[in-house]
């Protein structure tokens, strides 16, 4: 029988590259430069809300770091540090292997160090804390968008709710689709390289969780501005266009893309930070006065749409 510390030096230690002490004592020690911040934030993935039963352990441990890194590069910093606790209904030498791999390729491809957490018996739930730097009162914040401010989005919408349809039986996708939609479920990409540029022309930003709508809304209500949305501009799947299913593009979640606003001005440079780290953006609607959500259709028409995304306790 293997011992919760066992377990810890056996597939969560590593050597650490820019921490003074990591796992193992009481607190980790980090260094953080003059005249920059720490940016931390905390998720929280359950069984059977957050993931399937039964979801590839390689892959649940990439999306598990994954989707916190996403909220440190909606900041505009880098992401540096990580913790993990997470509670184990039994010891699963072989899903343990797995997991740990997915989490350490995910670490090593964004240059994380893990530095701590906690282990204990009980429902599969894991727990991470992700920090990262930037320079001074540069973070960017939910608050920040300007009445005209473009409204960017990176990569495609809708890919990781059709993904977890298709799972679920409720929406029939071709196979090569229903391929690429899985993965977007299951292996989301942080835009962690774009993120740490965009503080220098952005004015707000927020990753993309719980669908497009709802986290827009969040950033209107910390702005107290509105928003005008052009449907045909939302980066999308074919098939959605094809089927008129806007509703995952809209309002299904699990995206972990990057919403962010700028001025006019930015553009150019904008596209130019989007090709030199390989991340596809696009410009689909306007920071407005009115304080009204409205998404148009090609003809300029004012379209209804569901107004809520995910929410746990909707």
């Amino acid at each position: 029988m293997s011992s919760e510390f066992e377990i810890i030096d056996r597939y969560f230690k590593k050597k650490m590259k820019q921490t003074a002490l990591g796992v193992g004592d009481d607190a980790a020690i980090i260094n953080i430069k003059k005249n920059r911040e720490i940016v931390i934030s905390s998720d929280m993935l359950v069984e059977n809300v957050h993931f399937l039963k039964n979801t590839n352990p390689a892959r649940l441990g990439w999306k598990s770091l994954a989707v916190n890194l996403s909220d440190i590069a909606a900041m505009g910093a880098t992401p540096r540090w990580a913790t993990l606790s997470i509670s184990l209904p039994k010891i699963n030498h072989g899903w343990l292997k797995e997991f740990s791999k997915g989490f350490f390729k995910c670490a090593d491809q964004f240059g994380i160090d893990l530095i701590g957490g906690d282990t204990t018996k009980g429902p599969l739930t894991i727990s991470i804390t992700t920090m990262g730097d930037i320079k001074k009162n540069k973070s960017l914040l939910r608050s920040g968008a300007k009445i005209n401010d473009d409204i960017w989005v990176t990569g495609q919408l809708g890919m990781a709710s059709m993904g977890l349809a298709s799972l679920q039986g409720t929406l029939k996708l071709a196979p090569s689709l229903k391929v690429k939609c899985i993965k977007a479920l299951e292996t989301p990409t942080p835009k962690v390289l774009i993120g740490s540029h965009l503080s220098r022309y952005a004015n707000s930003c927020i990753d993309i969780s719980d669908g497009l709508v709802q986290d827009l809304k969040h950033v209107l209500k910390a702005s107290t501005v509105g928003a005008s949305l052009l449907l045909n501009e939302i980066p999308c799947d074919p098939f959605i266009h094809a089927s008129k299913k806007y509703q995952f593009a809209l309002n299904g979640g699990d995206d972990y893309e990057l919403l962010f606003t700028a001025q006019k001005k930015h553009r150019l440079a904008i596209e130019k930070i989007a090709k030199k780290t390989d991340t596809a953006i696009n410009i689909i609607g306007v920071i407005t006065k009115n304080k009204n959500l409205k998404i148009m259709d090609q003809k300029g028409k004012s379209i209804s749409f569901n107004k809520r995304g995910f929410d746990h306790f909707a």
